[in-house]
């Protein structure tokens, strides 16, 4: 295949933000993370078939409206930045839950209050 051909197949995954390396994953593996059932490039110098082995390949990793899907570095980078983003909200969660209880020592709890009322109503008797 001439670099006019491998760039014809490949441009929108290049444009979408795919890497070489994502490319080439995604040669060898479906977007399930199973590898394809024959593996290796096809032995003929024949272009089109070469373009077609390509194409073909690649057609797994579109959407059914034909954008490429995310390729596996950005689902990888998109689930740490989730993870990370957890993170921070269960920190905040927790700084905010604690920040909360700090709040209420200070405070009597409703079981005490009830005691104390019960006592100082046996006192005045």
């Amino acid at each position: 295949m001439s670099t006019k051909d491998v760039a014809s197949s490949v441009r929108d995954f290049l444009i979408a933000g795919w890497t070489v390396a994502d490319l080439h994953h995604a040669l060898d593996f479906q977007p399930n993370g199973s590898p394809w059932a024959y593996s290796g490039i096809p032995s003929s110098d024949y272009a089109p078939r070469l373009r077609g082995w390509m194409r073909t390949r690649l057609a797994a990793w579109r959407t059914h409206t034909g954008e490429p899907l995310r390729s596996r570095d950005q689902r990888s980078d998109a689930q740490a930045l989730e993870r990370r983003a957890q993170a921070a909200r269960n920190t905040a969660r927790l700084l905010q839950e604690r920040a909360e209880r700090a709040t209420r020592v200070g405070q009597d709890s409703p079981a005490k209050i009830v005691a104390l009322a019960q006592i100082r109503a046996l006192r005045q008797k």
